[in-house]
């Protein structure tokens, strides 16, 4: 038997409830905290990109509307991350001539992303 297990097995259940609750949290915060890291590199890349053109713009809505539903609530994240909460609703229409250039183009590599995927597992 290894050293985990029977540590895990020799020691109350309640401490080793709260070692593990412990080391969850942390782990969670530190994801956390990467994933916000991730989010502002992610601005920072996307708004040095040019303006999105019309014709890229129009290809982005053909390629949103394929988008299978598991992957709808992603771009919808990424079209509302700019709006104040009350805003938000159930359904949504976006217009991508108003939409900013930064959240055009996340939202571009993140369907093209979507679609390579999809492609690489047929």
């Amino acid at each position: 038997m290894n050293d985990d297990m029977k540590i895990l097995l020799e020691n109350d259940c309640t401490l080793v409830e709260e070692r593990v609750k412990k080391h969850s949290d942390e782990l969670s915060g530190t994801l956390g905290l990467m994933e916000q890291q991730l989010e502002e590199l992610l601005d920072t890349v996307v708004r040095h990109c040019r303006p999105m053109t019309r014709r890229e713009k129009q290809q982005l809505q053909k390629m949103i509307r394929k988008l299978p539903p598991k992957n709808l609530d992603r771009a919808v994240e990424i079209i509302q991350r700019g709006e104040p909460p009350e805003k938000h609703s159930d359904e949504i229409h976006v217009n991508l001539e108003k939409e900013d250039n930064v959240t055009l183009w996340r939202l571009y590599y993140y369907v093209e992303a979507v679609e390579k995927a999809r492609k690489l597992s047929r």
